[in-house]
């Protein structure tokens, strides 16, 4: 044993085998994902137009809520509140504002890239003077087309002599009756048609009769329950479509200059587009200028499409009746000289 030989063996230590872990390739990789994802979003912005960037704005500073609204349309429905809501499970959905903290417009730091179109402006909405013609007064000739035919004269004009006609010449006294009974014609051939379709028995309330100073005014008028138009759209329901062929076919021959309104009641209509009761009025009057067309009607008769919202009621005490939301067709009268004194 004590022969044995002594072996001395030398270790070496190094100090940094153990710092050599992978630690830092993680938080290395969280930093490239982050930069990837940042640069990402720079090009989608840049790349993104403006309806794209509303929403993205939108999904992370929700500024509206939507709920259901219901009704026979603007045309129809039921109000439920004092400013008017739309309510119910089959109407469009309707978008409320909430309130909102912070930056009002999420969008105005992407002002530089939004540009406007202007180049889809088909009609031009333009509300109409408040004292305009057909407001109601005493030289107003009105006619309903209710079932029973019967007519109301609210006017002050006389053919027998003894009014406000005796001062006309008889060439022009006998030119005013002879326009007036063919405008009794127009009426009675309108109703008529409509009374002789089963479909439409229950609308025939829903056409007027309105004459005045400027003209004959055929009004296409809402009821309670009976929608001329679908819900919020300018989409024409079956039946109003028939009675506006009827009224088409009717006037085509007849050489008045047409005006075509929309009106809506006070129901507030919002979208986050902007869209609202003066776009709606003006795209059903629209869509009721292409049925006239197809039906006859010269398209250099028609002068004016306008969309007037609830700028106009019928029921200014009730602004929110169904009554106010109509679809008014003038015929004008072509000479002056004979319209009503």
């Amino acid at each position: 044993m004590r022969n044995q030989p002594i072996i001395i063996k030398r270790i070496e230590e190094d100090g940094h085998d153990g710092h050599h872990g992978g630690g830092w390739k993680v938080a290395y990789a969280d930093f490239m994902t982050a930069m990837m994802a940042f640069f990402l979003l720079l090009w989608i912005l840049a790349a993104s137009d403006e309806e794209k960037l509303r929403g993205l704005a939108d999904y992370f500073t929700p500024s509206l809520s939507e709920q259901g609204g219901k009704g026979d349309g603007v045309l129809g429905g039921q109000v439920l509140a004092e400013k008017g809501v739309l309510s119910g499970s089959e109407g469009p959905r309707s978008e409320v504002q909430l309130p909102s903290f912070g930056r009002e417009n999420p969008l105005s730091v992407f002002d530089s890239r939004l540009k406007e179109d202007t180049t889809r402006t088909v009609v031009e909405y333009e509300p109409a003077p408040l004292d305009a013609a057909g407001s109601g007064g005493q030289d107003v000739v009105s006619r309903s087309g209710e079932m029973d035919g019967t007519t109301e004269h609210k006017g002050s004009t006389d053919h027998d002599g003894t009014g406000p006609a005796e001062a006309l010449s008889p060439e022009v006294q006998a030119a005013q009756i002879e326009r007036e009974m063919q405008l009794d014609a127009v009426e009675e051939s309108i109703l008529n048609a409509i009374r002789q379709k089963p479909e439409l028995a229950d609308f025939t309330a829903n056409i007027r009769f309105e004459r005045t100073t400027e003209g004959l005014t055929v009004q296409i008028v809402d009821q309670d329950g009976r929608s001329m138009f679908g819900s919020g759209s300018s989409r024409i329901e079956n039946h109003t479509r028939e009675m506006i062929e009827i009224i088409g076919s009717a006037i085509a021959e007849m050489p008045y200059p047409l005006t075509i309104s929309g009106h809506t009641d006070s129901v507030p209509f919002l979208r986050s587009s902007g869209y609202s009761n003066w776009e709606l009025s003006a795209d059903r009057a629209n869509a009721t200028r292409r049925v006239l067309i197809e039906n006859g009607v010269s398209p250099a008769r028609i002068e004016q499409i306008a969309g007037l919202a609830d700028t106009k009621p019928l029921l200014p005490e009730t602004p929110s009746a169904p009554t106010n939301r109509r679809i008014d067709i003038k015929l004008a009268y072509p000479d002056p000289a004979l319209a009503l004194p």
